[in-house]
């Protein structure tokens, strides 16, 4: 996080702020209040302009959205509302009263057909846009508060986390729920889908986030702890990183696969975090809490890592910057001294500079100085005054007679690795004094400052390359676990078929069995029916020999 980056002015309500939303195709950010207000800004680095000043609900405004053309944006609030609002003129577009038997939660666009919305009792309800705002499919698979949801357009799935602690998904076309998790014994307050659509996180209560592996939605395959509070909301920024806003106040940006806390984002003063959003562009986060307040972070820096050559010459203050920083870090890790004699160009002294670049010219760093400023500006704009640590170095003039330097390359090597940023130029044939004097030409600024950022990095990280190694090794453990999570996936629905198939077959063994018992007592009673004919017939001959002797 760095508070002296250039960003547009955070925006201040009289009220607090419930829920912020980015237009999807413009410099627009919606927010919503607690009174029912809806403000609608136009954002800018040179100042906000107010687009709208709405009041569509008599109570609280709970959750906002915007279409996916960025025309219309979809309110709900505690009034059991939604409605829809045109951009342009502010005027209502839709309103749909009484919508759900409790206060609506949050409202979510899916496409162009369909809206969701969920109720702080557990209610869900798809809204067929097109059939005149009805409830298409109404679901009541939760028995608390709809807190989350997320909609995966190549699956058709919408996913909804809840305060019982179970997630949902629900397949928009049917009007049955795909699948319901299993309670995590916690409370599921955001998520968000990662890794190309194979992993779900959801945030819970206790700073646990919990990774549910696509399509194994009973139980949470893996878990990340490291937030000590509840994490109330998840942004999405590439596929294995997100940010996170925490109860504590800050925002967290947090890597998957391997899980780390990669830095922060903004500090909300350990106010909680209602929301956190990512602008269309990918340039600034919006995130609002409980000081009345929308603030905006630069994180353009994630995804501009690859900037052009010439975005790099284009930077006049870079080489000054990161001289700045390595002599900080260097200096915090004592490989140098508190005051060392240097120039902007990482050069270790004047002769190092005579002989790499012009002999002829003098050295005259008497009014060069580089501060590190690190001032605390809400509105995110730097006064250029010094508020933090300042770092100054100092340039002693030295002579320009390049007679009087010594010539020895073992010199010049020693210089050369005493350098803060590696060396341009050196000498291919250090006991030769001809080839010594031949120099490569001078480096551009923008080869220069890519030197030193990658020197920098070194510096910072100097074991990056093994924990690069490690991680690419980590991220083949963890695919092979992955396929061996498939693999066990598959034989355990091969074992549920088998076992579905010797449950068939142990039923209808059982249903044979009971019909061979059956024939066995009808036999039972043939034979004892067959015994009781043969006494009859028994005695009704030993009758007749009686009457015939008689006679």
């Amino acid at each position: 996080m760095d508070d002296n980056a250039e960003r547009p002015k955070s925006l201040k309500f009289k009220e607090p702020v419930i829920d912020v939303a980015f237009s999807p195709t413009s410099d627009l950010v919606a927010s919503s209040l607690i009174t029912g207000h809806v403000f609608i800004h136009q954002y800018s680095l040179t100042g906000n302009t107010r687009q709208h000043r709405l009041k569509p609900h008599r109570k609280s405004c709970r959750s906002l959205c915007f279409a996916g053309d960025g025309l219309s944006l979809y309110t709900a609030s505690k009034d059991k509302s939604w409605q829809s609002l045109d951009i342009t003129t502010g005027a209502e577009l839709t309103r749909v009263e009484e919508a759900h038997d409790k206060a609506i939660n949050i409202v979510k666009y899916v496409n162009e057909q369909i809206i969701a919305t969920g109720d702080e009792s557990g209610g869900l309800k798809l809204w067929d846009i097109r059939q005149n705002n009805k409830p298409a499919f109404t679901f009541k698979e939760h028995v608390d508060y709809i807190s989350d949801m997320v909609f995966n357009s190549d699956k058709r799935h919408l996913l909804a986390t809840s305060g019982d602690g179970c997630m949902s998904i629900y397949d928009v076309r049917k009007s049955k729920p795909f699948h319901v998790s299993e309670n995590q014994d916690d409370e599921l307050l955001s998520v968000a889908i990662m890794r190309g659509g194979k992993k779900v996180i959801v945030g819970e209560t206790d700073g646990v986030l919990g990774i549910f592996t696509y399509g194994q939605f009973d139980d949470v395959t893996d878990r990340f702890p490291g937030h000590p509070q509840s994490i109330d909301s998840i942004c999405k920024l590439t596929e294995d990183l997100c940010v996170t806003g925490s109860s504590d106040g800050l925002l967290r940006i947090v890597q998957l696969f391997p899980h780390k806390l990669v830095g922060v984002a903004g500090d909300h003063k350990s106010l909680p975090v209602e929301k956190v959003v990512l602008s269309y562009d990918q340039q600034w986060l919006a995130s609002c809490s409980h000081d009345h307040t929308v603030h905006f972070w630069d994180i353009g820096y994630i995804f501009n890592d690859g900037a052009s050559d010439e975005d790099e010459d284009a930077d006049v203050n870079g080489d000054e910057k990161l001289d700045a920083q390595a002599m900080a870090i260097q200096v915090s890790k004592g490989i140098v001294d508190d005051e060392p004699e240097i120039d902007i160009d990482g050069l270790s002294d004047g002769s190092e500079l005579r002989v790499r670049g012009d002999p002829e010219s003098g050295v005259d760093s008497s009014d060069d100085e580089v501060d590190i400023v690190d001032s605390d500006s809400d509105s995110g704009e730097s006064d250029g005054s010094d508020n933090g640590d300042k770092l100054t170095k100092h340039i002693d003039p030295v002579s320009t007679n390049a007679e009087e330097e010594p010539t020895d390359a073992n010199d010049n090597e020693d210089a050369s690795d005493s350098d803060g940023w590696g060396s341009w130029g050196d000498s291919d044939d250090e006991g030769n004094d001809t080839a010594a004097k031949r120099r490569k030409p001078k480096p551009t600024k923008a080869e220069k400052l890519k030197a030193k950022r990658a020197a920098l990095a070194e510096l910072v990280n100097p074991d990056k390359k093994k924990r690069a190694s490690d991680m690419a090794s980590r991220e083949s453990l963890w695919e092979e676990l992955e396929r061996a999570d498939a693999q066990i996936a598959q034989l355990m629905g091969e074992r549920a078929q088998l076992g579905a198939q010797l449950s068939k077959a142990w039923q209808k063994s059982r249903g044979l069995a009971k019909e061979l018992e059956a024939r066995e007592r009808d036999l039972e009673a043939a034979e004892r029916h067959a015994e009781e004919l043969s006494a009859s017939l028994a005695k009704a001959q030993a009758s007749s020999t009686v009457c015939a002797c008689a006679q």
